[in-house]
């Protein structure tokens, strides 16, 4: 449900009454007085005044057309500011689906992925606001130290086409947190924010994948266990069990470590890393690039454990916190 301000209009109908209302009054022959014999006649300076007031008339009349360009231009203006793309804000409704809202604005559904956090595309939540690009592409808001060549490249859009949309005379001038609409980039933006862990407000995302088969029972919860802190999930799987990254970021650290045997973790990027923990073997090694659910590891039963599992770890700002809050499954 879009809200659209707008004019309100009103209908207006024309007053009059039937024939038989019409009143004829008759009137007498009307003879033009005739003039006294010294009445004054018209002057030459009579005729001078008249014929400078029809010269008056004549030149307001050739001054019409240029008033009317000008007219023509500021309609012209204002049509164009009409054609720019705008950003609107809906709330989803009971039983609505992305590709509902995407066919109500005449966009796609990338669109909308693209320029709000929805981790997963099948869950929207009643009263969600979501931001609405009127056009098929991407918002983008300016960074400190970015320009509009860099954006350009990120996006792969010409500046020309970014600059003609956006309305920007000067691409050398853009201003930091200035929001661009950035055309027919929402495949890209919508790709970025699929891998997306934190959101432009700065919170944590539910968009971690599961980190080893699936069907595998939790055999201990994240928070307080004998008297001290659980730091993560312990997850039951058989020794030599896949285990896989939980989202793509760049390894940090493949090996042994006190308590946690042998151990990988895997930097995200904006404060977020993950652990895994109890391994037999790592396949990755530290500065390694990985991908959203790649085979990083096997479990085992290596440093203070009770049995073969796989200990799994969310930090966030250096800070623990409670994966199940923040996996899809």
């Amino acid at each position: 449900m879009a809200t659209q301000m707008g004019s309100d209009t009103a209908n207006r109908s024309g007053v009059g009454g039937p024939d038989d209302d019409l009143v004829v009054i008759s009137a007498t022959a009307y003879e033009e007085p005739a003039l006294p014999a010294d009445a004054p006649s018209a002057s030459s300076d009579d005729a001078a005044a008249v014929a400078a007031a029809e010269t008056a008339a004549g030149g307001a009349t050739a001054a019409a057309p240029a008033d009317a360009g000008g007219q023509e231009a500021v309609e012209d203006a204002a049509e164009k500011e009409e054609q720019r793309p705008l950003i609107l804000k809906h709330v989803v409704q009971r039983g609505e689906t992305l590709w509902e809202i995407a066919l109500k604005y005449g966009i796609d559904v990338d669109t909308i992925v693209a320029n709000n956090d929805i981790p997963d595309i099948d869950r929207l939540q009643i009263g969600q606001e979501l931001t609405i690009l009127t056009i098929r592409g991407a918002i983008h808001t300016v960074r400190r130290g970015e320009s509009l060549w860099d954006i350009s490249r990120t996006y792969n859009v010409s500046i020309d086409e970014i600059a003609a949309v956006n309305g920007i005379a000067d691409p050398s001038r853009i201003q930091v947190n200035q929001q661009l609409i950035i055309p027919g980039a929402q495949a890209a933006a919508a790709a970025l924010r699929r891998e997306a862990l934190v959101s432009s407000s700065g919170q944590l995302l539910r968009n971690f994948e599961w980190p080893t088969i699936s069907g595998a029972r939790i055999s201990s919860n994240f928070g307080q266990r004998w008297g001290r802190m659980h730091y993560g999930i312990d997850i039951a799987i058989p020794i030599g069990t896949q285990v896989y990254a939980a989202a793509a970021g760049t390894v940090t650290y493949a090996g042994p470590m006190g308590t946690y045997g042998i151990l990988v973790i895997i930097d995200h990027g904006n404060g977020v890393e993950t652990r895994y923990a109890h391994l037999s073997r790592p396949v990755v090694s530290v500065g390694q690039r990985v991908k959203r659910g790649q085979l990083i590891a096997y479990s085992g039963n290596t440093g203070n454990s009770t049995g073969p599992h796989l200990h799994f770890e969310i930090r966030y700002r250096g800070t623990a916190v409670n994966p199940l809050q923040y996996l899809k499954r």
